[in-house]
């Protein structure tokens, strides 16, 4: 879940964008119009169970997309969004690409591609090493 700052006007509230996961582990990106921002920020929070009903679906053609659906969310005003804590849902989903996927790739601005890096913190020791 992420803000988008309205650089038209800067006095404008930003829209905000998330990516949600159903039970099934499929991932849809999500766009909350600045007019609706106040409506919906105070209600989402990242990491818990939501249902949401009353929405629009839209073609997702923006160059760069956070999900390989063809297609997004839209929230508008009367979308409802109600917390569902008795749903058993994971709330990571990861999809695993070899790099070499990564480099190769002929369209690299179709998808929104993070990289994880283990980190191994090593404490120093009173001991030196030759």
């Amino acid at each position: 879940m992420w803000k988008v700052p309205s650089y038209e006007k800067s006095y404008s509230q930003p829209s905000m964008e998330l990516v949600v996961l159903d039970k099934e582990g499929s991932r849809i990106h999500c766009f909350i119009r600045s007019v609706h921002y106040r409506l919906f920020e105070p209600i989402l929070e990242e990491g818990k169970m939501f249902v949401l009903a009353n929405f629009t679906m839209d073609s997702n053609t923006q160059k760069y997309r956070p999900t390989k659906h063809s297609m997004r969310i839209i929230f508008k005003r009367d979308t409802l969004v109600s917390s569902a804590d008795d749903i058993a849902i994971s709330i990571e989903s990861f999809d695993f690409v070899a790099t070499k996927e990564i480099l190769s790739s002929v369209r690299d601005d179709l998808f929104l591609i993070g990289m994880l890096f283990d980190v191994l913190i090593v404490p120093p020791t009173s001991r030196s090493f030759p």
